[in-house]
């Protein structure tokens, strides 16, 4: 689970999906790190190929 966020970009992009603050590029890749890391409860359950 994601409780705070140190890059407010990131924060904007999780939330309403804006790319306004993060590189348009990485969004794709960002969005599925930033979904795994939120369904996460462990640091274990990170471990994905």
């Amino acid at each position: 689970m994601i409780k705070t966020f140190a890059h407010k970009g990131l924060q904007r992009f999780f939330v309403s999906g804006s790319t306004a603050g993060i590189q348009a590029i990485h969004a794709a890749r960002l969005r599925l790190i930033l979904a795994l890391l939120d369904q996460a409860t462990l640091a274990h359950d990170m471990d994905a190929p």
